[in-house]
């Protein structure tokens, strides 16, 4: 849990708490190994966040509801237990799956995941993760989600 818990960047306020670590190639999410009783696990790191919240049940899901693929904050407006069901739901709402998704979103999230990891190695800031999640708005425009 330590080593899990230092490779986390915290923004200040309400903010996402990104995990700085491996990013799948195949779906731009963290992953980490862990080991337990002797077996080793590899698990995405939000979903271990829900683990060390003691919500990773069976059939349980981890929903982004802030939309930011590095994010463990277990909380309301960022990662939330749900099910496979509510998860698609959400995503297709946010635009982020089904026909309405841009057809090259799932290699611009991977990217977009380094960028942003790359961005905040150093610890929370505010104009390097503006300019890793291609966000041109000014800092102070409140975001969609």
């Amino acid at each position: 849990m330590d080593a899990f818990w230092s490779r986390v960047v915290k923004a200040p306020g309400d903010g996402c708490w990104f995990l700085i670590s491996a990013i799948s190639g195949v779906d731009g999410y963290t992953r980490l190994t862990w080991r337990s009783g002797g077996i080793s696990r590899t698990e995405s790191g939000h979903r271990f966040a829900l683990l060390l919240a003691g919500q990773l049940d069976d059939g349980v899901v981890a929903e982004h509801r802030c939309n930011e693929p590095l994010c463990v904050r277990v909380d309301p407006g960022h990662v939330v237990a749900s099910t496979q069901s509510a998860n698609l739901r959400y995503a297709v709402a946010c635009g982020r799956t089904g026909a309405i998704r841009n057809p090259d979103q799932h290699t611009n999230r991977h990217a977009r995941s380094l960028a942003v990891r790359d961005a905040l190695a150093g610890g929370w800031d505010a104009r390097a993760y503006a300019r890793a999640c291609g966000n041109a708005a000014p800092l102070d425009t409140p975001s969609l989600f």
